[in-house]
């Protein structure tokens, strides 16, 4: 096998010229939430060089992760614990994200940040069925994205917070907040433009329709 960062072939679990380690199996709940933890007390490589490469090519770190490869890029757990932090900082700084406004305490961004993510994953996971990758697999591809989205608009919210008092106004930032999502999504698939446009158009209107239900049932969070 060779390493997906340089090339080399790699002999065992490791790539002898860049370090990265390489697991020969397919994302399952245990590797899942072992990386997970890791992601929560390692935090090694460069944090701009991970985003920078989130922004240039979606699809690198997801593919990367998907395939086998650790420890070069951050882990969907490493992604997912800087955004919290960045949530607990928005929340020292104002009661709402992207004008989703704070009813009761910090926990509620952390509620609102997971049900977005476990429902992108559930519509990624149904829509792109025919490429065979499972629920964990799917889970794994949101966590990326929205971990990436909740960094990069994070000043954003701060600034809108700050100098807006209309929570409709900032709203308007939500919805590219989800595309953005469902398009980085989108390029870990082959698919031609016209299929890739129509799975971002049948992902956003299943994920909003979702959020709409809860919305009606449950209220605000």
């Amino acid at each position: 096998m060779k390493c997906s960062v340089c090339s080399n072939e790699i002999t065992g679990k490791y790539c002898s010229n860049c370090g990265q380690y390489y697991e020969d199996r397919r994302i399952g709940f245990l590797t899942f939430l072992g990386d997970l933890f890791d992601g929560v007390f390692s935090l090694e490589k460069s944090f701009l060089q991970n985003i920078r490469v989130s922004l240039t090519q979606p699809k690198t770190l997801v593919l990367n992760y998907w395939n086998g490869f650790r420890k070069y890029y951050y882990s969907p757990g490493k992604f997912f614990a800087i955004a919290s932090l960045f949530l607990v900082l928005h929340y020292a700084l104002a009661n709402d994200f992207l004008g989703l406004v704070v009813t009761s305490n910090i926990s509620s961004q952390f509620v609102v940040l997971f049900v977005n993510t476990l429902l992108l994953a559930s519509s990624s996971f149904l829509l792109y069925r025919q490429f065979r990758r499972n629920f964990y697999e799917h889970l794994v591809l949101n966590i990326y994205h929205v971990s990436l989205w909740v960094i990069v608009f994070f000043p954003i919210s701060v600034v809108l917070s700050l100098t807006i008092n209309d929570n409709i106004t900032e709203q308007y930032f939500y919805i590219p907040f989800h595309v953005l999502v469902i398009t980085w999504n989108s390029t870990a698939f082959e698919l031609t433009r016209l299929k890739r446009f129509l799975f971002i158009m049948l992902n956003l209107l299943a994920v909003y329709g979702a959020l709409f239900f809860l919305v009606y049932v449950f209220g605000e969070f």
